[in-house]
């Protein structure tokens, strides 16, 4: 089950799928673009309360999600910044042969991808991330 604004819920088939590789062999879930892993809500939602589009204030949300869960959001992205920015830079020199000089810019990639892509930044964040093999920790220490 997917949450949406409005408290609407949406359901999705998850496929799983097996690594056939030697190593490997693990099962993973294929999710949509608009699932962020261990997040009950959309990916737009929780990029929308991030950038400040929806806050605790609008009418439309006033019940769902609540201020506690917008503020944990916030909380969350922020705690992963560095993480994110580190993943997208590897992701970036790994999958493009970018040099090193790209890997000690201090341009930052979430920044570009958020002026870039917006709406959607988010969506294509974690889709870089995950798809290149790395992950957002859902919950951090002192949580």
């Amino acid at each position: 089950m997917h949450k949406i604004a409005g408290g609407d819920k949406e359901w999705y088939l998850i496929r799983r799928l097996k690594c056939t590789g030697d190593k490997c062999g693990r099962l993973h879930n294929e999710l949509p673009d608009c699932i962020c892993p261990y997040k009950h809500y959309d990916a737009g939602l929780i990029e929308d309360v991030a950038d400040g589009v929806v806050s605790e204030e609008d009418t439309e949300t006033e019940d769902y999600p609540c201020e506690g869960t917008m503020k944990h959001w916030r909380w969350w992205l922020h705690m992963n910044e560095k993480n994110m920015e580190g993943q997208i830079r590897a992701a970036a020199h790994r999958f493009l042969d970018l040099d090193g000089k790209f890997l000690k810019s201090r341009v930052s990639l979430l920044e570009e991808m958020k002026e870039r892509i917006s709406p959607g930044w988010l969506k294509a964040v974690v889709r870089a991330i995950y798809n290149s093999g790395g992950r957002i920790e859902p919950y951090l220490a002192g949580e």
